[in-house]
């Protein structure tokens, strides 16, 4: 060959990698906020301004290292050219004040900037670069003259510059994007879109610690209707953040899964509410191409979903699902409700009761490697391209979300099968059931809580019982006449409690009737018990209150079977201690459900609540330390600070103390809070106050007002436990007030001095 042809590039060549490639809107806005996070930035302005005229304009304004005239010739005018590939993008940037130098870059292209061909048919770019002395680039693009003639070539169509003294923005060093004639219509909808959408665009961990990156949306036409909205993720103005996730207090079961930087090892740990139910290592010999990769997923429980949507002011299944992350940023359309690229829901259908769909998970895979075998396709939007390296990361996500299922399907869910094996000691046992929880025989170590058996078994165990049938069988098997009188015990202890139960519901029905007839109308509102409203009779508030405290008890002893269920599940050998431990428990808490039954069902309920004048500073501590801790489960850490020992001796009701204790405590309980922490002391008045802190999700400010009202609840509760609460405290001429901490909630009560007669 002796003659050498060059490529012609026609002028067309503007919209094969500009509009016609990002037809997205939004996908364009987040291509040049990309371009500002890789330019050092920490603060990105998105303004429409004058929106509903012809002037109307879109300003991308950052705080970037910026441009001079070099970097505009040789790199943002040099089409698919990308610094940032090449490495050499920060060649030149004085690093000396600088602590983001290993920071990496959301965009390798080179064309990220044709996404102002998208918005708008003119650009006009003002750029200041961080350097001593600079001067300030202006750059002005006219995309309709790449369209006129599609027959010139691509480089023969100019753009204008200027370089001028100093920026018409008053920044020292950035870069400021003016778009104008716009292409899209844009209204107060399709701004709360793009907010939600930018929302998701930053990973909500932050990565590994890079420099703090806000975006901030500015649309000063909304600014009136704002006004006039009381969430602040429905406003269209401020800076958008990522709620979800940990931010969003999720109370559930979630899965975290890291392969290493080196790609030689996977690091696994399984939470449940809050309590790790194992860690494990093991070699990563499944996905050779993968490293430095996070894995998290959230199990979304009924729970979950419902605290999403209050918080978040829409279903989690119109939010996203699993969102990918490469350096930082979203690669769509990973998590985009409606789409599916992982296959999960495909999955699903293959065994509906067995996996779990995008319905219910939500989560996010972060990528921190830039290897080019997980690169993202140049037409944005279709996500990864499908290399073999990408072909492993589908895997290993099925693979972490298995794992997570093991546990939510086959555990909580249908009960897991546990083969007896007499030759393994408890270490070998639990150690084979890890190996089936995790699905993988290349453990090289792992974790457990020392109380990994019975977080397990009553992770998948609901029924006492089931587990009374258990020890019957154990105890025959076993041919021993005191196990067996024993087992015998439990069982008569059982049956009183659903007889107790079961009378006390017929009394109460019978008050019901009775409350109904001289009823004349129901009064009507959201979340309320409709049919405690219709009750006024103070002999039935007694019987209510009562019940209510038979619930309670018999919470705590379905709670305390839970506790010791696999073990006799797996006939795991119980000593005569444990089982006397076990019985003696249960007809402690039998006994004072029977006492309130019999207690409810007397004409005059009030005879065994007499006062007496005592310390009730002692009596609240020796309540808490010697009786809570036998009546509530070991999901709700107590911690009793005792900050006073001085006597505080006033007039009140033993059992009124003990059920203002209870529901408060319960309370915490249902507000899905780990940790209770209650303080005892006197204040400055000389009055004495119990603070209970619990790390629950807190009460909406809009319910303060009613959590005292009969049958107001916003849980699966019945309305009662506050409500009396509220009335005790005030017969006694004290005080009760809530507020929320940064945790959870926090009630306050306080006794005022009593002054006998």
């Amino acid at each position: 060959m002796k003659n050498e042809l060059k490529f012609k590039v026609s002028s067309a060549l503007k919209d094969i990698i500009g509009k016609d490639l990002i037809t997205d809107d939004f996908i364009a806005v987040f291509e040049l906020v990309k371009n500002s996070f890789d330019a050092y930035a920490t603060r990105v302005d998105i303004t429409f301004e004058s929106i509903d005229t012809d002037n109307g304009r879109i300003i991308i304004k950052d705080n970037g290292k910026g441009m001079n005239y070099d970097d505009l010739v040789n790199k943002w005018l040099f089409v698919a050219y990308s610094a940032k590939k090449e490495g050499t993008e920060d060649a030149s940037f004085d690093y000396r004040d600088n602590i983001y130098v290993n920071r990496p870059f959301a965009g390798a292209k080179g064309i990220g900037r044709f996404s102002c061909d998208r918005l708008g048919k003119t650009l006009l770019l003002e750029t200041t670069k961080k350097e001593n002395n600079p001067k300030t680039e202006v750059l002005l693009t006219e995309w309709e003259k790449f369209e006129s003639d599609l027959k010139r070539e691509f480089v023969d169509i100019s753009v204008l510059h200027d370089s001028i003294p100093s920026s018409n923005y008053d920044i020292e060093h950035g870069t400021i994007l003016i778009i104008e004639e716009l292409r899209s219509d844009w209204n107060r909808s399709k701004y709360k879109k793009l907010k939600d959408s930018l929302a998701k665009l930053i990973n909500p961990s932050k990565g590994r610690g890079e420099q703090d990156f806000k975006i901030f949306l500015n649309v000063p036409s909304e600014l009136e209707e704002d006004k006039n909205v009381d969430e602040e993720y429905d406003k269209i103005n401020g800076e958008i953040k990522n709620f979800i996730f940990d931010a969003l207090g999720l109370k559930t079961t979630k899965i975290l899964s890291s392969i290493s930087k080196d790609g030689s090892y996977v690091s696994t740990e399984l939470i449940d509410g809050g309590t790790t139910i194992y860690k494990i290592k093991e070699k990563n010999t499944l996905f050779p191409l993968l490293q430095d990769i996070d894995f998290t997923i959230y199990y979304l429980n009924q729970s979950a979903k419902l605290t999403f949507n209050r918080k978040m002011g829409l279903a989690s299944r119109n939010y996203g699902h699993i969102f990918l992350y490469k350096n930082g940023f979203r690669i769509y359309p990973y998590g985009e409700p409606g789409e599916d690229p992982l296959k999960i829901d495909a999955r699903k259908a293959q065994g509906y009761n067995r996996f779990l769909g995008t319905r219910e998970i939500m989560g996010q895979i972060e990528i921190f490697s830039n290897t080019e075998q997980l690169k993202e396709t140049s037409s944005r939007g279709d996500g990864l391209i499908k290399t073999p390296a990408y072909e492993e990361l589908v895997l290993c996500f099925e693979n972490v979300l298995r794992k997570l299922e093991r546990y939510v399907v086959d555990v909580q869910k249908w009960g897991y099968s546990i083969e007896d094996n007499p030759d393994l000691d408890l270490k070998e046992r639990i150690s084979e059931l890890i190996e089936k929880l995790s699905g993988s025989n290349d453990l090289v170590s792992f974790e457990v809580p020392e109380n990994f058996m019975e977080i397990f078994d009553a992770s998948q165990f609901d029924s006492a019982e089931s587990l009374v049938k258990n020890l019957q069988r154990i105890a025959v098997e076993s041919e021993n006449d005191d196990l067996i009188e024993t087992v015998n015990a439990a069982t008569e202890r059982l049956e009183e409690i659903k007889k107790a139960k079961e009378e006390a519901e017929i009394q109460a029905q019978l008050e019901l009737e009775k409350a109904q007839q001289a009823t004349a109308k129901l009064r009507e509102q959201i979340s309320e018990n409709l049919f405690l409203k219709s009750i006024n009779t103070q002999d039935f508030e007694e019987v209510i209150s009562l019940l209510h405290h038979v619930g309670i008890y018999a919470g705590t002893i379905d709670a305390n079977l839970k506790g010791i269920s696999l073990r006799v599940q797996n006939d795991i050998p119980l000593s005569i201690e444990d089982l006397r431990n076990i019985i003696r428990l249960l007809s402690f808490e039998t006994k004072k459900i029977l006492n309130i039954a019999s207690f409810a069902t007397k004409a005059n309920f009030k005879l065994d609540t007499e006062y007496v004048e005592s310390d009730l500073n002692s009596y609240i501590r020796e309540y808490i330390q010697n009786i809570i801790p036998t009546v509530t489960d070991k999901t709700l850490n107590i911690d009793l600070e005792q900050y006073t020992k001085e006597a505080f001796i006033t007039k009140f009701k033993p059992i009124e103390i003990n059920i203002v204790l209870d529901n408060i405590i319960n309370n915490s309980k249902k507000a899905q809070a780990n940790n209770l922490l209650i303080t005892l002391l006197e204040n400055e008045k000389g009055n004495f106050v119990v603070r209970f802190e619990d790390d629950g999700v807190g009460i909406e400010e809009e319910n303060f007002s009613k959590i005292y009202d009969l049958g107001y609840t916003t849980t699966d509760g019945s309305g009662i436990g506050l409500y009396h609460v509220k009335n005790i405290i005030k017969s006694m001429k004290s005080t009760v007030n809530a507020k929320n901490n940064e945790k959870g909630a926090t009630f306050i009560l306080e006794f005022k001095k009593y002054e006998s007669n």
